[in-house]
């Protein structure tokens, strides 16, 4: 899920949620990364955003229920000891579609 703060700042920017956002082809982050008043601010962003890409490409691969077992039997049957999120997710990502994320 995206961080209240994170869809806030998109939806404030583009007066749309950010799936809609990125079918507009957004401008991407790295080029208003000076926007940022430190770079662990930039770096949640950037991290949660990725987050969300995975997930609307899932949605548009059909794959997102196989995702959110993959990611269910990643943190609870495997015992996995990632602690990162997005680490988690492109793990995920990775094992349903054999493709880097």
């Amino acid at each position: 899920m995206l961080k209240e703060e994170v869809f806030d700042r998109v939806a404030q920017e583009y007066g749309t949620s950010i799936g809609v956002a990125r079918i507009f082809k957004s401008q991407p982050l790295e080029e208003v990364k000076d926007e940022f008043k430190d770079k662990s601010e930039y770096n949640g962003y950037k991290k949660t955003l990725t987050i969300n890409y995975i997930i609307t490409d899932s949605i548009e691969m059909g794959l997102y229920k196989e995702l959110q077992r993959t990611l269910y039997d990643i943190k609870v049957n495997r015992k996995s000891t990632i602690k990162d999120e997005l680490r988690l997710y492109r793990k995920a990502f990775k094992e349903i579609t054999n493709n880097e994320y």
